[in-house]
């Protein structure tokens, strides 16, 4: 079961996480990810309102973190729990901020996915081994319309590959198509979700997660051609262009279409 103290860290640790070492095959740019650290001083642990006048987020994605067992009406009670990735707060359904938020139903319907892919992606959600992008709203369900339910309304859903559970902090990864005569090179850029960090990577190590060759095969397909989300932690790769971040996965997401 996903343990949610160690998989959200709050924006100053992720600051830290993306920002060193600096770009390799060209000088480091002004601003960017240098920029951010100055404005590192937001803490989103201790201090929730500061977060929402922030507007840090620039995509919601979430992780199912635990069912609600809970023993009462519903759908004030009963589906999962959830909670944005890489943040220590989460905007629920009835507007507040908390740890984590209550979720009476996914809402797949946005997708256009046949009754067996969507029955196969909310078993994966629910067993954490999903990411869903969308956000939670009240929604009134059938015979359920005195009671608003919490639904989480997805316009995007990713898979996990290996089933693993997720380590370190949690990214968009892509392929940026740089080519360079020497190493460490930024072949790939990546994207701290439910921020607007971002930095370059040498590489993408998804071997890392014990995933099979036909699993990193077709992770590294999609990683070139649509982009690929990444739970993982870095490690530094140091030649005669400098140093660069490599990052390693503890699982990877492929999107459900």
């Amino acid at each position: 079961m996903f343990n949610l103290t160690h998989h959200r860290l709050s924006l100053l640790t992720l600051l830290g996480v993306l920002a060193a070492p600096a770009l390799a095959c060209e000088a480091p740019r002004e601003g960017g990810l240098a920029g951010d650290l100055a404005q590192a001083e937001l803490d989103v642990e201790d201090d929730v309102g500061a977060l929402a006048a922030a507007e840090v987020a620039v995509a919601d994605y979430f992780i199912a973190t635990h069912p609600d067992y809970r023993k009462c009406v519903a759908p004030i009670c009963g589906g999962h729990f959830v909670a944005r990735v890489n943040t220590s707060v989460t905007r629920c359904a009835d507007g507040t901020w908390q740890e984590e938020c209550h979720m009476f139903e996914l809402d797949l319907s946005g997708l256009g996915l046949d009754r067996s892919t969507e029955a196969k992606a909310r078993e994966a959600f629910g067993a954490g081994q999903a990411l869903v992008r969308g956000g939670l709203k009240q929604v009134a369900l059938g015979d359920l319309r005195s009671r608003p339910a919490d639904v989480l309304v997805a316009s995007e859903i990713w898979l996990g590959a290996t089933g693993n559970t997720p380590k370190g902090h949690f990214s968009r990864v892509d392929s940026t198509g740089i080519v360079c005569v020497t190493y460490p090179c930024p072949s790939f850029s990546e994207h701290g979700l439910n921020t607007d960090l971002s930095g370059p990577l040498d590489g993408v190590d998804l071997s890392a997660s014990g995933a099979t060759a036909k699993q990193v095969e077709g992770g590294m397909k999609a990683l070139s051609t649509a982009g690929l989300l990444v739970a993982g932690q870095h490690a530094i790769v140091t030649g005669p262009a400098g140093s660069m971040n490599r990052l390693d996965a503890a699982e990877f997401y492929l999107r459900l279409k």
